[in-house]
C-alpha cells in the first residue's frame, strides 16, 4: 500500500484526466471543429489569392497563401483518426483502402488515354475522383456496419 497522497491540487501535480470540454467532445466532434477551421482558414486565403492574382501577382505565390489550411485540414483528419476507438479508425481504415482501390486505376486509365492522344483534363480531376471514391468507400463501410 503506497502512502503516497493521490495526485491533486494539494499534492502539487497535476491530476492525470481530460477537461470538462474535452471529455464533452467526441472525436468526431473535434474533428468537425478542426475542419471547420481548416476549411474557414482555406476559403478566406483563396478568395486572397485570387485576388491577388487578378492584381498581377503571377506565378505560384498566391496559392502558397492556402497551404497552411491544408496543413490543418490534414491535421484534423489524422488527429481523428488517432482519437478514435479501434471500431471507428478501421472503418476510416477501410474507407481510404476503398478510395485507394477505386480512384488509382481510374486516374492511371484517364493518364494513360491523355498520353495516347485522349483530351487534356484539368489536374482538380485527381481530386475530384478520389473525394468521390472516398465518399463511396465511406458508404460501403458504413453500411457494411449497421
Amino acid at each position: 500500500m503506497s502512502t503516497d497522497p493521490a495526485p491533486g491540487p494539494a499534492s502539487g501535480a497535476a491530476p492525470d484526466r481530460p477537461t470538462r470540454r474535452r471529455q464533452a467532445m467526441t472525436p468526431g466532434a473535434r474533428y468537425g471543429m478542426r475542419f471547420g477551421w481548416g476549411m474557414g482558414l482555406y476559403a478566406v486565403t483563396l478568395v486572397l489569392a485570387l485576388i491577388l492574382r487578378n492584381h498581377g501577382v503571377e506565378g505560384w505565390l498566391p496559392m502558397l497563401l492556402t497551404l497552411p489550411s491544408v496543413g490543418i485540414i490534414t491535421w484534423a483528419l489524422v488527429a481523428y483518426y488517432r482519437e478514435s476507438d479501434e471500431f471507428a479508425q478501421r472503418k476510416l481504415g477501410e474507407s481510404f483502402v476503398f478510395a485507394f482501390a477505386i480512384g488509382v486505376p481510374i486516374l492511371l486509365v484517364l493518364g494513360l488515354l491523355e498520353a495516347f492522344g485522349g483530351p487534356h483534363l484539368s489536374g482538380m480531376i485527381a481530386f475530384v475522383v478520389m473525394m468521390a471514391a472516398w465518399m463511396i468507400g465511406s458508404i460501403v463501410s458504413a453500411i457494411r456496419y449497421r
